[in-house]
């Protein structure tokens, strides 16, 4: 008998989806608009209309769509927001975004997201439930061999610069640090110095020789294991630990060689070695299995 009557821009979808909602006896309705924001990124919102005694309802923009998801700074573009409305237990509502995607190396995976708000509409969490953590989710340490027989060095700089480029960084998926060494061995920087792939690049670039006569490869695997890895350097728990040496000939402190790669073993940090020539022109990738 008394209808109310509640508009949005319908452009947005808005109506998808609506949910009752009352706080500090205010009464409203909740109304989806998914399809909200500009053509190039529907990344949807949703609208409160105040239910009063007049028939048609003054609606305005939550502005979920800037302050929910707002630490969720990856593929928010045309998630939708605002799809799905559902009340939340014991208190608020979950607002979803069904077509947020998880990213992992060159994949992309549409598992959706949902935001949990109290009854003041102001955002609690951000919940995924069927996001999982992505297979790049590693912790990688470059040993690096500088000793002098490496040459010429901008050939070094070029090749972690191209290899560098093909990880996915960042802070769900790959983290990088080098480690250099010759006579003495020292962190160029460490797993969590850097947080995108065009960062670690540029430092690469920026790498200076360490140089040496002595190449001491077991010396600086064992720091690397020990300290690279460590939590205090960006290490994270639940990462799969890679080491990757790269250097141009036998070690001097060979002898020494099986007890650091122990230490590597009990901290279950796998291990590739790759090889290269007195000239830098020819590449050979091993795992290194003692």
């Amino acid at each position: 008998k008394h209808p109310r009557i509640f508009s949005g821009p319908e452009d947005a979808l808005f109506g998808f989806s609506v949910l009752q909602h009352e706080a500090d006896g205010e009464k409203s309705m909740l109304v989806g608009a998914p399809w909200d924001g500009p053509p190039n990124n529907r990344k949807g919102d949703v609208y409160k209309c105040i239910v009063g005694e007049e028939k048609n309802s003054n609606c305005s923009k939550v502005n979920l769509g800037e302050t929910a998801l707002q630490n969720v700074s990856k593929n928010l573009r045309n998630s939708h927001l605002g799809m799905t409305l559902t009340p939340d237990s014991p208190d608020g509502f979950l607002a979803c975004a069904p077509l947020w995607s998880q990213e992992c190396g060159t994949s992309m995976f549409s598992t959706g997201i949902c935001t949990s708000v109290s009854d003041d509409l102001e955002p609690r969490e951000t919940i995924a439930p069927t996001a999982q953590r992505c297979s790049t989710y590693m912790d990688i340490v470059i040993v690096l061999d500088g000793s002098n027989s490496i040459y010429p060095w901008y050939e070094v700089q070029n090749f972690l610069s191209n290899i560098l480029s093909k990880f996915h960084i960042s802070s769900d998926q790959m983290q990088v640090g080098i480690l250099q060494y010759g006579e003495v061995a020292v962190h160029e920087w460490s797993l969590n110095d850097y947080q995108t792939t065009q960062e670690v690049v540029e430092a690469a670039k920026n790498i200076s020789r360490q140089e040496g006569r002595e190449t001491r490869t077991a010396y600086a695997i064992h720091m690397a294991c020990t300290e690279a890895f460590s939590a205090e350097r960006g290490a994270r728990d639940g990462a799969t630990k890679v080491m990757i040496v790269v250097t141009d000939g036998e070690s001097h402190d060979g002898e020494e060689l099986p007890d650091a790669l122990a230490e590597c073993e009990n901290r279950n940090i796998t291990r590739y070695a790759i090889a290269v020539s007195t000239s830098m022109k020819t590449w050979a990738v091993s795992e290194i299995a003692y």
